[in-house]
């Protein structure tokens, strides 16, 4: 007989116990498959979710704050030519809600476009009607969330856009929103820009689009754009070449007029404030500049509290360009109009006092005063002295008359005197009075510049001063910025949470519980077949050769089982992608998944899984081919005695285990990362290793058959010894899946449990908001509480506003690698105060029992050349979204395209600020000046619940319903980040549950396997006397040993992984849980133990002793 035949031979012969053996592999293949194939799955989901998304875009312009000219789109394309598209859209937020008033949607998109934009879509083509000035389309998850179809009526609201920041000087009222009516006429498809966005999200953001000319009437904003679209295949620095050789004035809302003779222009923006770049640039290519600050004094007196004249402009000036202000007036000087110096009855020398408001946080208005020595009177008729000097301020420079004034400060009418109508009438915003730029500066400068114009004679007159500035100044110097999102969109699926790994590790116990209990029944069969092993060997066969019979049998087996489970992985990876998609959706985010499957993941899979099958068969077969042939014949050879070697290898398991274990928990730890977690599992792991090892030596030294026996229990767990490998499998087989399962339990949350509480998730906030547009004022303050009814409330509470810079979302809801997270700015001294959330992780300990939370206000560093401020973020965001530890940095841009760097210096424990980075308000401020009021509300009832405050929260959302404003119970938000963790869970739960299965189903063929082995021995027993109950005794307390051996050794284990939780954790462990689940895998092992043992022992025992 060939080796060949004596192979097939035996396959058949053993054909169940190969069956077991071909399922074990089998299962194994596809669990592995099916993980790597929904890694597969989901990451293809993501790139056609980033394909839906910019459909058929490419670079984009940003214009930040500013709106630039429509017309820059076709100024651009004739740069780049006609093969390229470059589409102007309008874009800003809103809110959405049905004319009935039932639902309300906030965060929508509002896009105003023309034909060009849809030229950009998968489509190619407009959507039929676009054509028509009614045309409002949707997509459907705007459609879907406010149950809206076409026909329906939505009321939208929009802020409309200032001059200038709402946060700025002299900018105007506050509530500038304004509604209009919108008649959905067609719901998108993603081929029809239905999931169109900018941001690196896979859940598309609810959008309304309509023709970019009736949004522009709506916002008053008239052929303005604030995105140039440019088409796929076109290099983001050829688009961007192009937009800087194509910008003019208009398109940075600039405009220039000649003020005097001999070439003397002024530069003014509609935006009022003057960026220093663009100072800078200006004085570049001018020979002479001046610089020119005007504001509002509310009053000028010749001393504080005397009559004096109310709402007054006055002029800085920088002493070239003009005759008001010469190079010897000093800062605390004035030169005051012939009509003032009459009002006031002041003359040269004679000191005045101005008074005025500077704005600061919340709108909150400071009022201040500096007193300058008259150095001079000079005649409002004389040449220069007009209104030319003041910039076009909102609800000043467009009204009759004063008593129409809404500057955005108070105006006290009954101060307003005939004249001073009469002075308006006749020189509207002319000022009164000059003082020197310097002292202009020390007083007004704010945040959004320090110039309201610039006074210039250029060096080259003749050449066009847009060419001229384009020299010296780049958009990005402005905040205008463009941007590769077909190359951000790749970088953030590509750096996208790998769930093929995830599943894969998820599955590692079900996988390892697979092999060893293949590993087990091919074992049993090597041992069945112990005679013939022997025979072969007797006959002349080397072991090596009767070992390479084996493993080629293995490795048939393997292949068959390995091709078989490919399969299988199939219906795994549809299993799975279906749960993620109903029971599993938390996990999912929203999205949908498609099945994709790369042909090396089934190629990784197939070999790893026979190769992993080979191993474990081999070292199976080392064992029984090393003991002498004639013992094997005789069949007493598969009792191998213990040697003192395997002794020592157990007392070098133990400790090992054991230093192991205390070296990972003692050692040097970064806190806050995945390896810090890491290390704790690793004890736990070697923690388990030296259970199992101790249990070696248990059982070799106080079970060792010369004991005295008191009892047949006492002789049942004996017979331990026998088959101590097999009983070591067992015990580290339950110990491993109670280690997993319950050590992963353990991290389930509830944010509703300990809500009041300040180390709480919640903060021990009551209720958390989130606003479409900007709240200005300060909620919190005496005047914000009067002016929104939040005075009449009896509940004590306090409102914490942060301000937010957008960015994409980069909590555990966005499968996507955020590339720009979210910043918020907080006043620190107040979050200081109520020091909320649980810090794991500081790069040192807050001196003196101060609040974490000062960290924000450490000194800033430079690196790089780039200011890095203190950050402070949720743990989770950090390591898993962002892979940063604690001292790394994340670079932003600031409204002046300046770069700047965050360093992360605190992580919180899972908290409601997930997917957003903390840094101090002041900081936040400095870098984006633009971004006015407060978006983010956290409402504090100082440890009542929210039941208590929701009054205060209801009359919040009610009203700021038209800035989009939602107030919500903190623990609802936080358990909506809790869920996705928890759906991981679930999965880990779920399929190490089968795990466990295995496990236990292992343990029962173990029973089976013994006692079919001891068949004969159970009979004789039976003989002298023994009853069956007795004898299922014996047996069961061999077994149940065994049993609750492993679940103590994984119990202990899982409890050490979680150290940090049971020490410091602001979440309380789920003891309930775990011990529903302990106590499940305890009970429902002891009962797979006797459903065994009761069905082996119900034959015929005295056949057994026929058989000897």
């Amino acid at each position: 007989m060939t080796s060949l035949r004596l192979i097939f031979s035996s396959l058949f012969h053993y054909r169940w116990v190969n069956l077991s053996v071909l399922s074990g592999v089998a299962l194994t293949s596809a669990i592995l498959s099916g993980a790597l194939v929904v890694g597969d799955s989901v990451r293809e989901s993501l790139r056609r979710n980033a394909g839906a998304r910019l459909s058929g875009i490419g670079p984009v312009f940003l214009g930040g704050e500013r709106f630039f000219t429509a017309d820059l789109a076709d100024r651009v394309a004739a740069k780049l030519g006609t093969e390229f598209v470059v589409a102007p859209v309008l874009q800003i937020e809103g809110t959405a809600a049905s004319r009935e008033g039932g639902k309300r949607v906030n965060r929508v998109q509002i896009v105003g476009v023309d034909e060009r934009f849809w030229k950009l879509s998968l489509a190619g083509k407009a959507p039929e009607g676009f054509g028509s000035e009614r045309f409002i389309a949707i997509n459907h998850a705007l459609a879907d969330r406010i149950g809206a179809k076409p026909g329906d009526t939505l009321i939208v609201r929009i802020e409309v856009p200032g001059a200038l920041s709402r946060d700025a000087p002299l900018s105007g009222e506050s509530e500038q929103t304004t509604p209009f009516t919108a008649e959905v006429t067609t719901v998108l498809s993603p081929e029809e820009f239905g999931a169109y966005s900018l941001k690196s999200e896979q859940v598309p953001p609810a959008t309304l689009f309509l023709p970019r000319d009736r949004l522009e009437a709506v916002i008053e904003q008239e052929n303005r754009a604030n995105l140039l679209l440019g088409s796929r295949g076109l290099e983001a620095t050829a688009f961007s070449d192009a937009v800087e050789g194509s910008w003019q004035l208009e398109d940075l809302q600039l405009s220039v007029a000649p003020v005097a003779e001999g070439g003397v222009r002024q530069m003014v923006s509609s935006r009022v404030f003057f960026d220093a770049a663009l100072v800078k640039a200006l004085e570049s290519i001018s020979s002479v500049s001046a610089p020119v600050l005007t504001y509002l004094a509310t009053d000028i007196a010749k001393a504080p509290g005397t009559r004096g004249t109310p709402y007054s402009m006055v002029t800085g000036v920088a002493p070239a360009l003009n005759s008001m202000v010469t190079a010897d007036l000093g800062d605390n000087e004035i030169i005051l109009s012939d009509w003032l110096s009459e009002d006031l009855a002041a003359k040269e020398g004679d000191t005045v006092t101005l008074t005025y408001n500077v704005v600061g946080a919340g709108r909150a208005l400071v009022e201040q005063h500096h007193s300058f020595k008259v150095a001079g009177i000079a005649p409002l008729e004389q040449n220069g002295w007009d209104r030319t000097w003041t910039p076009e301020f909102p609800g000043i420079f467009d009204v009759d008359g004063l008593d129409e004034w809404q500057p955005g400060i108070p105006i006290d009418r009954d101060r307003i005197r005939q004249k001073d109508d009469d002075y308006w009438d006749q020189h509207k915003t002319t000022p009164k009075a000059f003082v020197s730029l310097g002292a202009a500066r020390a007083m007004w400068s704010n945040r959004f510049g320090d110039a309201t114009s610039v006074r210039f004679e250029l060096k080259d007159p003749g050449k066009p001063l847009s060419d001229q500035l384009r020299e010296h100044l780049k958009l990005a110097d402005l905040g205008m910025a463009t941007r590769d999102l077909p190359g951000e969109a790749a970088a953030a699926v590509a750096g996208s949470f790998d769930f093929g790994a995830l599943f894969a590790s998820m599955s590692f116990f079900l996988i390892v519980a697979a092999l060893v209990l293949a590993g087990l029944v091919f074992v049993f069969g090597i041992e069945q077949r112990a005679h013939q092993i022997g025979l072969l060997l007797a006959l002349g066969f080397t072991r090596k050769r009767v070992r390479r019979l084996f493993l080629v049998e293995a490795l048939v087996l393997s292949i068959v089982g390995s091709g078989l489970g490919l399969l299988g992985g199939y219906i795994y990876t549809r299993l799975a992608l279906h749960g993620m998609s109903g029971v599993w959706q938390d996990a999912a985010a929203g999205m949908e998944f498609v099945y994709f499957l790369k042909p090396t993941s089934l190629g990784i899979s197939f070999v790893g899984t026979i190769f992993v099958a080979l191993v474990v068969v081999w070292f199976a077969s080392r064992r029984v081919t090393a003991i002498r042939p004639s013992a094997l014949i005789s069949g007493i050879g598969d009792e191998a005695p213990s040697s003192a070697l395997r002794g020592r290898r157990d007392l070098y398991a133990f400790w090992g285990g054991l230093v192991g274990a205390l070296g990972c928990l003692f050692a040097p730890k970064v806190p806050g990362t995945m390896a810090e977690q890491g290390l704790f599992f690793g004890a736990g792991f070697l923690i388990t290793v030296a259970g199992v090892a101790l249990c070696s030596i248990f059982i070799r030294r106080f079970l060792r058959p010369s004991q005295t026996l008191a009892s047949l229990g006492a002789l049942g767990r004996q017979h331990t010894v026998r088959r101590r490998g097999r009983s070591l499998a067992v015990i580290g087989l339950m110990a491993a899946g109670v280690f997993m399962v319950t050590a992963i339990n353990s991290f389930r949350l509830d944010g509703s449990r300990g809500a009041e509480r300040r180390s709480s998730g919640t903060g021990g906030f009551a209720y958390v908001g989130e606003s479409t547009l900007p709240v200005y004022e300060n909620l919190d303050g005496t005047e914000g509480r009067k002016k929104f009814g939040l005075d009449a409330f009896k509940e004590s509470f306090s409102l914490l506003s942060l301000r937010v810079s957008d960015g994409e979302d980069a909590s555990c809801l966005n499968l996507n690698r955020a590339q720009r997270p979210r910043l918020m700015g907080v006043d620190v001294g107040r979050i200081a105060t109520l020091s909320p959330f649980h810090f794991t992780a500081l790069p040192d300990p807050p001196p003196n029992g101060q609040s974490p939370w000062r960290v924000l206000s450490a000194d800033e560093a430079n690196e790089d050349g780039i200011p890095v401020v203190p950050g402070i973020i949720d743990q989770n965001t950090a390591v898993y979204a962002l892979q940063k530890k604690i001292g790394d940095t994340v670079r932003y841009e600031t409204v002046s395209g300046d770069a700047f760097a965050v360093r992360l210096v605190g992580f919180l424990e899972t908290s409601i600020l997930q997917g957003s980075l903390i840094i101090d308000e002041a900081e936040f401020i400095r870098f984006f000046p633009d971004a006015g009021g407060y978006r983010f509300f956290l409402l504090d009832g100082g440890g009542a619940d929210s039941a208590s405050l929701a009054p205060v929260a209801a009359h919040l959302t009610r009203m700021f319903g038209d800035l989009g404003l939602e107030m919500r119970p903190a623990a609802d938000r936080l358990n909506e980040f809790n869920a996705v963790q928890n759906t991981y869970l679930s999965i880990f739960s779920t399929l190490g549950g089968l795990g466990l299965f295995l496990g236990t189903l292992g343990l029962a063929i173990l029973v089976g396997r013994n006692v079919m082995e001891r068949r004969g021995q159970l009979g004789v027993m039976q003989a002298m006397g023994f009853t069956r109950r007795a004898l299922a005794g014996m047996v069961l307390s061999e077994h149940w040993f065994l049993h609750i051996s492993g679940v103590i050794v994984g119990l202990g284990a899982a409890l050490l992984a979680v150290l940090p939780k049971l020490t410091g954790g602001s979440a309380p462990l789920p003891w309930g849980l775990l011990a529903a689940i302990n106590g499940a895998v305890l009970i429902g092992g002891l009962l797979f133990c006797a459903g065994a043992a009761r069905a082996v022992l119900r034959g015929n025992l005295m056949d057994a002793i026929r058989r000897e």
